[in-house]
């Protein structure tokens, strides 16, 4: 920890030492005709000495016209480009000194005569098209063999976390797509961490708006979309990457990208298979290809701390293809499908504490279990649009799994008085089988007055899934109150969900100022848990007995009707309000087995929403209103073991739950800083939750019942600044606070209380870069919860998790690339026997050669001091549970990787460097 505090306080000194001597921009467009201010012209600032004119800084003018361009480099040549649609670019070259503030005063600019003017060796690095943000790649340098992921955090406004995960001016993204074309939809990091930046000409960021076609989601609440427009010669070529390595203890890594461009065709070809625990199409799976993968994780359960990367050790093989196709310029159609097959060899110990009056129940176990699942989806995207006014969309689903886990747990009680109540063992056999199919149709339609429309969707889904279940657990009793016992049961699983909606939606501005909207929703909801147990017969071995007691059938129709009615009025531009009401009547029947009636239920319910948007700040308040669960209104008790039962009751009410929300979304373009800050709150009304008994033997009882009282309040604050580049330094740093309490039912042998939640989650991040040879980005989490208790006789519990982590990239000598990973764990309130820290260090050194470059051979060693562990606490009314889990220890892994690309045009032809001043916007 003393080096990570050093690291830091010499990455802020070096702030400071870039900060001063900063030199200033300032400036005012106005149209020469009209001398009227132009807003959201883009002014960037470009460095000279870099063959490419790299990027500086940029900004936009304001509503007066005025910008301003703050801490710019003093001693560099520079070239300050304007750019305004159908006008004149405007250009001035300079070179600041120390502390200079220099003002361009007015600038007047002209229109273009031309509808279109051609400049060649002239390419602005941002251009502004609407609500488009166009980003030329050659602006900004990476390193050799970069990839997208490596040019993305150098885009002003984007930012991409230590899993990759990427966020532009603070919101979130939803996908990646490739020349407008779905790449692999399921997570954007395959695509952000297996193209290469050098395939990349442009990078558009735009708002996700394509199921939102009316505009209706608020534009602070709207997640964005990375389009990566590639070189002429890519859209037309075949390339990707291969690679393969093997390493001790019999690790190894293997897998292959594969894209086939040509014309409106794109294919795209994904595989991988290895054992170090990358588990598929998301989790850091494809990504690290030598196997040096960042330590850390845990996060907030009930809550849950802990530092745990991936539990177990898994043997991972996955494959997949990608297929964008183009009828016309009317009609795209998008194809995907992926194969996972993985086993999971895991272990695992266990100390959960239960505190009961003056007695204290613990209970140490022993996990072991191994899973084996194959998983197929497959899904279509087709969207055709037969004119500028109409648009069809068509999206399909289908997957299909299976799973086969084999457990053996072995554990033994014992409290503060019985030094030994018992010991147990099971062992469980579970072979499961999921089948999924789903579709949704959509239709909007743009009517002839402007900001009317209508809309229809409807959706389809049904879900059969099932299994068998062999279990065989037994307890040894070491007190004559309770008994010892040995069971041994199958159990079959038949489960149906079928479900259909319609929604039909008509929106009618009635000024320009308010547009009313009125929708109707029709949905129904089938769903069967069937459940049927048998004990085996120690004679025959059959298992022919059947346990009415721990079987179930139960079948819950619901027909839902939603009449919603709003109305949006956008008071200024900055300023408007979103108001609805809808009207949900809801009928359902719940069907029981054992002859016992069934449960008829009619509901009606008015639920409000509203909202309120100034700028980038959303104020809102929302009802919902959810049916309890139909396993929990069984009107009888079914017994797992003798050591647990659980009751329903018939006589639970619906959970009313009111929602209140606030978020500020905020980016400074003159300052490269992101600010967002946000607060939630619930409130529950006939909250369910369960009402336990337990006795000093261990035996437990469960009931849900209805009851007032329960909330949870939330707030975040996240801020990243970026600061410029100087000496070949750019430098950023970012914090991320999370505030969270909750205030829930506790109640344990018929004694009523609150259990009280407090967490605290902070974490704060440096990044220095230098000349894209040294990188390095040093990171402190600090996670603390507390759980006090009001109407019971509990202490209160604190727990807290330290972690220091710092990741380098070291690009030097030529063609050298080196790699290393640090990570301090650190948790003292584990329970003795158990490691309370861990020091995670992985290091790793890449040869680049071949033409090129486009051959690599890398050594890599994860967890050089072997010290890599799982642990997990969670603390949950009166239990605290602690785990420790089997992870990858320490391995060498030797790689190599190639890249290739073969251009299948008739004519490889560098494209022409030029823009069309006419439709820049």
């Amino acid at each position: 920890m003393r080096y990570f505090l050093t690291a830091v306080v010499l990455l802020l000194t070096v702030t400071c030492t870039l900060g001063q001597n900063r030199a200033t921009i300032k400036g005012k467009v106005t149209d020469s005709l009209t001398s009227e201010p132009m807003e959201f012209a883009t002014v960037a600032a470009l460095n000279l000495r870099d063959t490419t004119n790299s990027l500086i800084a940029y900004t936009v003018t304001d509503k007066k016209g005025e910008f301003a361009l703050h801490n710019m480099p003093a001693g560099v040549p520079i070239k300050v480009l304007i750019t305004f649609v159908a006008y004149r670019p405007y250009r001035k070259f300079l070179t600041l000194t120390k502390a200079q503030e220099i003002s361009l005063a007015v600038i007047r600019m002209a229109q273009n005569q031309l509808a279109q003017v051609d400049i060649v060796g002239e390419r602005p690095p941002i251009v502004i098209r609407k609500d488009t943000i166009e980003f030329n790649a050659e602006a900004f340098k990476t390193r050799p063999n970069a990839l997208v992921e490596d040019l993305l955090k150098k885009l002003p406004g984007v930012e991409v976390d230590h899993e990759g995960h990427i966020t532009v001016n603070a919101k979130p993204i939803s996908k990646i797509t490739v020349d407008g074309h779905d790449f692999f939809t399921s997570d954007p990091r395959i695509a952000s961490k297996n193209l290469d930046a050098d395939l990349i000409d442009k990078v558009q960021i735009y708002d996700d708006r394509e199921n939102d076609p009316d505009h209706l989601v608020p534009a602070s609440e709207v997640k964005k979309i990375i389009n990566l427009k590639f070189k002429k010669p890519f859209r037309k070529a075949i390339f990707g990457k291969v690679y393969g390595g093997t390493g001790t203890e019999q690790r190894y890594n293997t897998g292959g990208l594969v894209n086939m461009f040509r014309d409106t065709l794109q294919v795209s070809l994904i595989g991988q298979s290895n054992n170090l625990n990358n588990t598929g199409f998301s989790y850091n799976d494809l990504y690290q290809l030598g196997g040096v993968n960042r330590g850390g994780g845990g996060g907030f359960g009930n809550p849950s701390f802990g530092f745990a990367p991936v539990n177990g050790i898994q043997k991972t093989t996955s494959a997949g293809v990608n297929i964008n196709t183009d009828y016309g310029k009317k009609l795209k159609i998008n194809l995907s499908y992926y194969y996972t097959h993985n086993i999971n060899n895991f272990s695992s110990l266990t100390n959960k504490q239960q505190f009961l009056h003056d007695t204290d129940l613990i209970n140490n176990s022993a996990t072991t279990r191994t899973s084996t699942s194959d998983r197929h989806n497959l899904s279509a995207n087709l969207r055709w649009k037969p004119n500028d006014a109409t648009e069809f969309t068509y999206v399909p689903g289908f997957s299909y799994s299976t799973n086969n886990t084999l457990s053996n747990i072995t554990g033994n009680s014992f409290s503060n008085y019985v030094p030994q109540l018992n010991q147990t063992f099971t062992n469980d056999n579970n072979n499961n089988h999921n089948l999924q199919f789903n579709q949704a149709i959509s239709y909007n339609r743009q009517l002839k007055k402007s900001g009317e429309s209508v809309s229809i969707s409807s959706e389809l889904r049904a879900e059969p899934n099932g299994g068998i279940s062999y279990n065989d657990n037994g307890l040894t009793s070491y007190v004559s109150t309770f008994p010892s016992y040995l069971l041994s049961r199958r159990g079959n699983t038949d489960n149906r969900a079928i479900g259909s909606g319609l929604t039909v939606g008509y929106r009618y501005p009635v000024s320009k100022k308010v547009t009313l909207n009125i929708s109707e929703a029709e949905s129904y909801n089938h769903q069967v848990n069937n459940t049927a147990t048998f004990d085996r017969d120690p004679v025959t071995g059959d298992y022919d007995t059947f346990l009415q007691i721990l079987s179930g059938d139960l079948t819950r129709n619901l027909w839902t009707n939603n009449t919603n009615l709003g109305a949006t009025c956008n008071i200024t531009q900055s300023l408007s309000l979103q108001g609805g009401i809808n009207a949900q009547y809801m009928a359902v029947n719940n069907q029981f087995d054992r002859g016992f009636a069934d449960i008829n239920k009619n509901y009606f319910a008015l639920l409000p929403n509203i909202q309120l948007h100034y700028k980038e700040t959303t104020l809102g308040y929302s009802r919902s209103f959810n049916l309890p669960n139909i396993g929990d209104l069984v009107p009888y008790s079914v017994v797992f073991s003798p050591l647990y039962s659980v009751t329903g009751n018939p006589n639970l009410h619906p959970t009313r739950t009111d929602n209140f929300d606030l978020n500020y979304f905020g980016y400074n373009n003159q300052r490269q800083m992101s600010l967002s800050i946000g607060g939630h709150l619930s409130v529950d009304h006939d909250g369910v939750f369960r009402q336990r008994t337990l006795d000093a033997l261990g035996v437990e009882t469960s009931t849900p019942i209805n009851t007032n009282g329960r909330y949870s309040v939330s707030a975040h604050a996240y801020f990243n600044k970026r600061f410029k580049k100087q000496h070949g330094i750019t430098f950023n740093t970012g914090g991320n606070l999370t505030l969270f309490q909750s205030h829930n039912f506790f109640d344990l042998n018929h004694v009523d209380g609150f259990q009280n939640t407090y967490s605290v989650n902070y974490s704060h991040n440096f990044g220095i870069s230098w000349n894209n040879i040294v990188e390095i980005s040093p990171q402190y989490s600090l996670r603390f919860s507390r759980s006090s208790y009001s109407g019971v006789s509990l202490n209160p519990v604190n727990n807290a998790t330290h972690t220091a982590d710092t990741h380098f990239n070291v690009y030097w000598p030529q063609h050298i690339n080196w790699e290393g990973n640090y990570t301090y764990n650190y948790n003292p309130q584990v329970t003795p026997g158990f490691q309370k820290s861990s020091n995670l260090l992985s290091i790793s050194v890449a040869r680049s050669f071949l033409k090129k470059d486009h051959g690599e051979i890398k050594l890599s060693c994860y967890d050089i001091l072997n010290q890599a562990v799982g642990t997990n606490r969670v603390i949950f009314e009166n239990n605290i549970t602690d785990t420790q889990s089997q992870i990858i220890r320490r391995y060498f892994l030797l790689t190599f990787q190639y890249r290739f690309m073969k251009s299948t045009s008739k004519a490889d032809e560098k494209p022409q460097r030029s823009i069309n001043i006419g439709r820049i916007f």
